[in-house]
């Protein structure tokens, strides 16, 4: 794509089109859609770094990791970025993921639950912590799905790589042992349906494989026995992660604030105040 054809696209029309396939029905919500790409319009430094972060979240995939290693939107656009600018960045890629839907031939259960995790992408971080932009992270994974490098099999989901399955753990239900098992099992015939009929090895980097969090697990635990399952290696720091999706919150300065709502907040809390770092597990499937 040329950056006229992505000027084309940045029109009312279009992100309308876009909040509708993603069943987004919230008028402030358009509005500040609106408001965004009236100001992308006028700036044209603006629109060629839209168009830059564009390319490669729909082409040059290959420099994701660039945008992946950035702390916050400020490194992106500046400090001035404009509210909603990540938004616009996930919804102009609507038609990419129709097109792509097509390609693969998903069926209508692969289908619903694309379209419904792109609109959790968009919204979650608007909805529920109150940002005013969805953060990078959440950009970069609604892009995944756009890309249609994702399928979601029961519990967990499956980036298909090139010589490679790697398993994410999406938030939602428990991570119970037997419905763990049956996903996988269940995704060998999935991914040989919309992607190859190789029988890859399955990988997966997760907080949830942490040796430090093992140690604070009771025998009984989900997690423990998810983590049963891989051959783990360490990895680096991964307290970014254990912030966000044990806490809900992006950074902490200090630990003893942080809220123990369960026993596993509790004892990481305590784990953290003491100076300790949890390093990330890295998996490879061996049941």
């Amino acid at each position: 794509m040329q950056l006229t054809e992505l000027i084309d696209k940045i029109s009312e029309n279009y992100i309308k089109a876009s909040l509708n396939f993603y069943d987004i029905k919230n008028s402030i919500y358009e509005e500040r859609c609106i408001d965004t790409i009236n100001l992308i319009k006028e700036s044209e430094n603006l629109r060629n770094k839209v168009f830059e972060v564009y390319d490669i979240l729909y082409n040059k995939h290959e420099k994701m990791d660039e945008l992946w290693n950035l702390h916050s939107i400020n490194d992106l656009f500046g400090n001035n970025y404009l509210p909603f600018i990540t938004n616009i960045l996930l919804l102009l890629g609507f038609e990419i993921h129709k097109n792509n839907i097509n390609k693969y031939q998903f069926d209508k259960n692969q289908v619903d639950i694309h379209k419904q995790r792109v609109k959790e992408c968009l919204t979650n971080d608007i909805y529920d912590r109150k940002y005013e932009t969805i953060r990078i992270s959440q950009m970069l994974w609604g892009s995944y799905f756009i890309n249609c490098k994702l399928l979601e099999v029961g519990r967990l989901q499956y980036e298909y790589c090139e010589n490679y399955i790697k398993i994410h753990i999406p938030n939602g239900a428990k991570l119970n042992y037997n419905d763990v098992i049956k996903s996988i099992e269940n995704s060998k015939r999935e991914i040989k349906k919309y992607y190859t009929n190789n029988n890859l090895a399955y990988y997966c980097d997760s907080w949830l494989l942490s040796k430090q969090i093992k140690g604070m697990l009771n025998q009984n635990s989900n997690i423990l026995k998810f983590q049963s399952i891989f051959e783990i290696e360490e990895g680096q720091s991964c307290i970014k992660d254990i912030l966000n999706f044990v806490y809900k919150i992006d950074n902490c300065d200090d630990y003893k604030i942080l809220p123990e709502n369960s026993s596993l907040q509790k004892n990481i809390k305590q784990y953290l105040i003491s100076g300790k770092d949890i390093k990330l597990g890295k998996g490879k499937l061996i049941k």
